[in-house]
């Protein structure tokens, strides 16, 4: 990802979080750096993005990031590994990239920055997701055990 923002010096990242590459992203003069945020602050930087972009490397089962974007109307722009692609319906609510590939990811990020039409229509169709309450999901779950 920091690859691709110095790729991009046009385009303004904002990185929310906190960890070991903070120093690394410090001189990069398109990323801000938020730091952690949590409650109504994140939801804020969520909601006023134009899209997210979930980078991930790593096999992550369900990543609450993609379905936090989502469940506020923000696409997502996601590696397409575990249970990411699962998530995110491709032309739809979001798109995938393989996961490491820089130049894949900065041809996404570039199409969908320069397509406002495009962000807004997933944004639409992000608001038309539904996701199960956690009763819902405990019951899906076992029945899943009990079949």
């Amino acid at each position: 990802m920091i690859k691709v923002c110095r790729l991009l010096p046009d385009i303004r990242f904002i990185f929310a979080g906190s960890g070991s590459l903070e120093s690394e992203i410090a001189g990069i003069p398109n990323i801000k750096n938020v730091g952690f945020q949590t409650g109504e602050t994140l939801e804020m930087l969520i909601r006023k993005a134009r899209f997210s972009i979930c980078p991930s490397e790593w096999y992550e089962n369900c990543p609450f990031s993609v379905m936090e974007s989502q469940m506020y109307g923000t696409p997502v722009l996601g590696a397409d590994i575990g249970g990411i692609p699962e998530l995110i319906k491709a032309g739809k609510t979001g798109d995938l990239f393989q996961s490491g590939d820089v130049m894949e990811l900065k041809k996404k990020i570039e199409l969908l920055w320069n397509d406002k039409g495009k962000t807004k229509t997933y944004s639409e169709n992000c608001k038309s997701i539904k996701f199960n309450t956690i009763a819902e999901y405990s019951e899906k779950l076992m029945k899943l055990y009990e079949g």
